[in-house]
């Protein structure tokens, strides 16, 4: 919350990789805990297509102009990152900004 306190705008960026169900809001519960301490947020979903998620990510803070990303860590086994890579890593490894991750 400290860091949110200073910003100006707070942005949910969602990637769609795969199916929703109908009566699912992603995003939704942290930008009602966000809006509980009165930061003005805003909600955005994409859908990844063909492109990988970091690169989807990494384009959009650079098209937003972001100053920070926040975001959690997941990881996968090492098999599979081999195999498909994984959106952590290729963000840890590209970021050019301030970025803080939490698992």
């Amino acid at each position: 919350m400290p860091f949110l306190s200073r910003a100006k705008a707070v942005e949910i960026f969602i990637v769609e990789s795969g199916k929703l169900k109908s009566d699912e809001m992603p995003g939704a519960d942290i930008a009602r805990h966000l809006a509980r301490h009165n930061r003005c947020v805003s909600v955005t979903r994409t859908a990844s297509g063909d492109t990988d998620v970091a690169s989807v990510i990494l384009s959009h803070a650079a098209d937003t102009g972001a100053d920070m990303l926040v975001m959690g860590g997941y990881g996968h086994s090492r098999l599979r990152e081999f195999i498909l890579g994984g959106a952590t890593r290729a963000i840890l490894t590209s970021i050019d900004g301030a970025d803080l991750m939490s698992h």
